[in-house]
């Protein structure tokens, strides 16, 4: 009799701890995931990520383990709409929330309602800067210092054998929106630092002149101009505006020993590809200027289309939304999380319509 009631306390056990480990197993995970907008094709694509990681999880685990709310506002300058957005949010008590913030103070105070309920937050694209101590835990996005970087790398594959040509110092122009933004700032100084490594190797030494910021951050060896076999010369206008763009790069295009120009987004690659209008300077030629630009829009992906731009470096919204997924998976499960470089490409027109590149390009 004690026999069987052991062996019948035992299977109950059994029974119970598979219960257990099959109702843990089948719990379904709830994302809230704000974004800065919802109708571009940047924030589209994004989306497009995030759906198809889910589907993936949720077909390597046979039943819906992942689910998900993606909204942003019509316009990335409506910030009380995502405010509201991000509050409704938080209501929502999901496991984990994603966001990629307009406006990091109007915030602050949903954000510490998420962090008071326990309720883990992943940054994407540019993430929460300034967020409160603790509150976000990781972030998606690109790492615009290697972005930068894959410019330069390219670029100078294109113009090596140019350089070793001159018989007189080149010079490089890079034309920056800013001197402030980490996107900005990290890509400009990414391209500048990668540059002078590439250029050192061969045995030229690089000057760097214009805006200071560029100027004093930039690792690379101080050269004087008089010196150097290359200069880079890094523009910054006075206001954050693709005419003003233009007006800058239009005086680096200018220039008689100009050899190539970057604009290290998509505001200053436009501008170059206006100033360029005029002046009609730049091709994918050996004997042209060699124009490459970062992000895409309907304008720098016809002028790469046609040639007028060499190339670009696109971020991967695609990726953005995949491995947001899984941080957020991760983060609500209490796994550790950390910051997540989601990759880019550099396109030319070469390849500018392949699968791969073509679903990270947006308007």
């Amino acid at each position: 009799m004690k026999k069987s009631l052991a062996l019948l306390l035992a299977l109950a056990l059994v029974v119970s701890m598979c219960s257990f480990a099959i109702a843990t197993e089948a719990k379904t995970y709830s994302f809230e995931i704000v974004s800065k907008g919802f109708q571009s094709t940047y924030w589209q694509a994004v989306l497009k990520g995030s759906t198809s990681q889910a589907k993936l999880i949720n077909d390597e685990a046979g039943y819906e383990k992942v689910k998900f709310n993606f909204v942003g506002p019509d316009s990335e300058s409506d910030i009380a709409s995502q405010v509201n957005m991000f509050e409704s949010a938080v209501n929502a008590k999901p496991d984990a929330i994603g966001l990629a913030a307009l406006d990091v103070n109007a915030l602050n105070a949903n954000i510490a309602a998420a962090q008071e309920a326990g309720i883990p937050i992943i940054g994407f694209d540019s993430g929460v800067p300034n967020a409160p101590e603790g509150a976000v835990l990781a972030n998606a996005s690109t790492n615009n210092y290697v972005a930068g970087q894959v410019v330069a790398e390219n670029l100078y594959a294109k113009i090596k054998d140019r350089i070793a040509a001159a018989s007189a110092p080149v010079r490089i122009g890079e034309i920056n929106q800013d001197a402030t933004s980490e996107s900005i700032t990290n890509r400009g100084l990414g391209f500048i630092d990668k540059f002078i490594e590439l250029a050192s190797v061969d045995g030229y030494k690089v000057a760097v002149i214009g805006n200071e910021k560029y100027v004093t951050d930039s690792k690379g060896e101080k050269v004087a101009e008089s010196e150097a076999n290359i200069i880079i010369e890094a523009r910054v206008p006075a206001q954050t505006t693709a005419e003003l763009c233009a007006t800058e790069a239009g005086v680096v295009l200018s220039q008689a020993d100009t050899l190539a120009i970057f604009g290290s987004n998509q505001t200053a690659a436009e501008g170059i590809i206006t100033a360029n209008e005029i002046l009609g300077v730049c091709g994918s030629d050996d004997t042209q200027i060699i124009a490459v630009g970062f992000d895409s829009g309907t304008v720098i992906k016809a002028a790469v289309t046609a040639g007028t731009m060499y190339g670009a470096v696109t971020q991967s919204p695609v990726g953005i939304g995949e491995r947001l997924i899984d941080m957020l998976l991760a983060a609500a499960s209490g796994e550790a999380v950390e910051d997540t470089d989601t990759g880019c490409a550099f396109y030319t027109a070469a390849n500018i319509a392949s699968e791969e590149i073509a679903q990270n390009l947006y308007d």
